[in-house]
């Protein structure tokens, strides 16, 4: 208990709330970025991809949705790991957090579809990737984020749920509805990150007190 006690003393409450604005911010920003390019691309939200996006002229926009994207997950990787309130798991789930980071960047930096023969190309080994981070990061830390609310850790397995159901049925689909399940589940890990950016945030400023 005087652990815990000293643990709290111990916050930076500048840290939290920078890593609580960043994480939201960061991961609302590729959806902001897709409807910024989908006005000036054309392209069809049911059967193109976010990927699709980020290819053609206006591809720095998506681009730039990537790497704020990428700078949000950094962010809720440093204050989860700043802000511990689990243990072993919730150790593990910081891992997913930055690994996240570093993929989503790859994203942006590899955005070439074309394949060549049977070979997938870089892209698309990495959106495989994706796959079991978003998966495992709100299951491990589920157990801990009940301290917080027994309705958050409800929310990160419905956010795990949604995720890996429609992010299956994204790579399953046909190419004419594809797009519209992986929007889908983009969203879908919305309903893990920005409540963890939340807590971040609040922990912050309750410190500053």
């Amino acid at each position: 208990m005087n652990h815990d006690r000293d643990a709290l003393n111990d916050l930076r409450p500048e840290l939290l709330i920078f890593c609580g604005a960043v994480g939201a911010l960061g991961n609302i920003a590729p959806l902001v970025a897709m409807l910024a390019a989908m006005a000036f691309a054309q392209h069809d939200f049911v059967a193109d991809t976010i990927s699709d996006l980020g290819r053609g002229p206006h591809k720095w926009i998506m681009d730039t949705g990537f790497y704020l994207g990428a700078a949000g997950m950094l962010a809720l990787s440093i204050g989860t790991a700043h802000y511990h309130i689990g243990r072993f798991w919730w150790s593990v789930g910081v891992f997913p957090l930055a690994l996240l980071a570093l993929v989503i960047t790859l994203l942006g930096l590899w955005d070439d579809l074309t394949a060549q023969g049977d070979n997938w190309t870089v892209h698309v080994w990495l959106t495989f990737l994706l796959g079991p981070l978003y998966l495992i990061g709100p299951l491990v830390m589920a157990g801990a984020i009940a301290r917080s609310s027994g309705a958050l850790r409800v929310a990160f397995f419905v956010s795990a749920a949604l995720w890996i159901g429609f992010a299956t049925g994204f790579k399953l689909a046909p190419d004419s509805y594809d797009g519209a399940l992986e929007k889908v589940a983009v969203a879908a890990t919305l309903i893990w990150t920005l409540p963890l950016a939340s807590i971040l945030w609040r922990q912050g400023r309750r410190s500053l007190g």
